[in-house]
């Protein structure tokens, strides 16, 4: 596994890389402390799985980090890790397609519960952005295998275009199954999507259901 660390703060990286290397012995960890060089890392290892991006950089706005990220690279998966825990900057990071969103106060077992449900391809969020998603029907949603497949998608913060070339289906197909999906859900869009996903540990049962075929 490979994963960019993108924080201004030598100490607070090293901590980073000393848990991570806990978790997974042999991880290969890459470091940045500004956009400009975590854009180089993006392009130079596009095999990155991970990033871990600080959103208070010295000279720059972490937003913008990782929206040029993942305009680099789509595919990797985001975690902010951040001082700021207001709820306007979380959904502000899951907008800019972060996968969870961890408050540099928290615990170390928080940020590897999330790392690990990242990987799996969930999402983790704090548990007041949870709970602020709109109430759950009784029975819960009933989604297709595909409706699945197109909410880890969106889970993982990609774009349409690269949603349609991950499933193999056409753009208006996808946007088809996305207004499903908002429909069955009760939401009206992708972060109000992500949100109730999370809620309702939906990104575990897809993966379940879709090993299960």
């Amino acid at each position: 596994m490979k994963v960019l660390l993108v924080d201004d703060h030598a100490l607070f990286r090293a901590g980073l890389r000393l848990l991570l290397a806990s978790l997974w012995p042999g991880v290969c960890v890459v470091e940045a402390d500004s956009i400009v060089q975590a854009v180089e890392r993006a392009r130079e290892h596009p095999d990155l799985d991970l990033c871990l991006l600080d959103l208070a950089l010295r000279s720059d706005h972490g937003l913008d980090a990782l929206q040029r990220i993942r305009d680099q690279a789509p595919a990797i998966a985001v975690v902010v890790v951040s001082a700021a825990d207001d709820l306007v900057t979380i959904r502000a990071c899951l907008d800019a397609g972060a996968m969870s969103f961890i408050a540099k106060s928290a615990p170390p077992e928080t940020l590897t519960v999330a790392l690990k449900r990242v990987l799996e391809g969930s999402v983790y969020l704090p548990a007041d952005i949870a709970a602020a998603a709109p109430a759950a029907p009784a029975a819960g949603p009933s989604l297709t295998p595909r409706q699945y497949d197109v909410l880890r998608c969106l889970s993982r913060g990609l774009p349409t275009k690269l949603i349609a070339r991950d499933l193999g289906l056409s753009e208006h197909t996808v946007k088809e199954y996305i207004a499903g999906l908002f429909q069955a859900l009760g939401v009206h869009n992708r972060t109000e999507a992500v949100i109730k996903a999370s809620r309702l540990n939906l990104g575990t049962i897809g993966h379940a259901q879709r090993a299960a075929r």
